[in-house]
């Protein structure tokens, strides 16, 4: 838990002692993920699924601390809702007032939660789910690869009582399991494309991930395209071993491309022998080249825009207020160039 989170659960709680603690008889207080295992005999690729996670049979509690995670390589954070307070969702935990202290998704496939009550609520007793959280499978693997069993984990879990005490309790964690496909003798496949930002100025650049899964039993040799709307925007050839999965970056420059909404998409040749030929292109959604300083993609810049990249100004990838959108120049980094591009930019509109 950051100081930041930390001291402003302690003071939320310390603020609640005038509420009058109602013992409730209960087993032992479990954090836990449900369903406990879902299982992919089949190709899952391209599936989404959803788990809640849930605290049970809990007494006095006021207020929770919870860090999650999972396995970016094989899934993809979809989306997610949160089920606090108990007043407006009856399967839900706290009462009402309540005081939001953390809510974020990151990159590295972890979510941070952290919520109170405060002073008149009552406190929380007996069971109720904190979130539910969708994912996508995004890789399934294939023999001589063995099954994947990718934990859910709930890897750090404070809950605490009016006192600002600690609520002992366990935790049980989800389990996906992929059992790994029969390998074709060739076989190749684009199992993902994701571009680095979904608005892009015109004349500056994004970048594109294309991973690419070797799915056969021999190495091959491959050609991959990828493309924007039906351009090429460009192409690589190269080799990948059996079995194996890499990404690669493509680096789109707008440069002379019109104005409006793009699908990225990447397309892999077929390689000699190879039979499955439906998973060899991947579409990514849409992608839209607009005026420079526009970064919500309205067609002018104005003071959304402006205030926009400011609020972000010092950010990285992984900062909370990162937005790659607000990264003009896509160095990775949000700072006085974007500012100034964007505001310099400031008044235009899309004729």
């Amino acid at each position: 838990m950051s100081k930041k989170a930390s001291l402003a659960l302690v003071i939320t709680l310390f603020l609640s002692l005038a509420v009058t603690i109602t013992p409730v008889s209960s087993g032992a207080t479990v954090v836990k993920v449900n369903p406990a295992l879902i299982e992919y005999h089949a190709d899952a690729t391209g599936q989404q699924f959803t788990i809640n996670v849930t605290i049970v049979d809990v007494t006095n509690l006021y207020g929770f601390d919870l860090k999650f995670r999972w396995n970016t390589t094989y899934l993809n954070y979809v989306s997610r809702s949160v089920l606090v307070p108990r007043d407006t969702y009856a399967d839900g935990v706290l009462w009402n007032p309540v005081i939001p202290i953390e809510d974020e998704v990151y990159a590295n496939g972890t979510y941070w939660i952290a919520i109170a009550s405060r002073y008149p609520a009552p406190s929380f007793n007996g069971s109720g789910t904190v979130f539910t959280m969708t994912f996508e499978v995004i890789y399934h693997p294939v023999q001589p690869e063995p099954d994947a069993n990718i934990t859910l984990e709930l890897y750090s879990t404070d809950l605490s009582n009016p006192n600002a005490a600690s609520i002992p309790h366990t935790n049980e964690n989800g389990v996906v399991k992929l059992y790994a496909l029969p390998a074709a003798p060739h076989d190749i496949a684009v199992s993902n494309v994701k571009a680095s930002k979904t608005i892009v100025n015109q004349n500056y650049s994004v970048n594109v991930n294309v991973t690419l899964a070797n799915q056969g039993d021999y190495a091959e040799t491959y050609t991959i395209t990828l493309y924007a709307n039906t351009t090429s925007i460009a192409a690589q050839t190269s080799n990948l071993d059996a079995s194996s999965i890499i990404t690669i970056v493509f680096k789109w420059t707008t440069s002379g491309i019109a104005k409006g909404n793009y699908s990225l998409w990447a397309y892999v040749l077929p390689v000699p022998g190879e039979t499955d030929t439906a998973d060899n292109n991947f579409t990514d959604g849409w992608i839209k080249v607009t005026i420079v300083g526009d970064v919500n993609g309205d067609g002018k810049v104005n003071l959304i825009d402006v205030f926009a990249v400011a609020l972000a100004y010092g950010s990285e990838p992984g900062y909370p207020t990162w937005n790659p959108n607000y990264d003009i120049n896509n160095d990775g980094k949000i700072n006085l160039i974007d500012y100034f591009t964007a505001a310099l930019n400031y008044g235009k509109t899309d004729p």
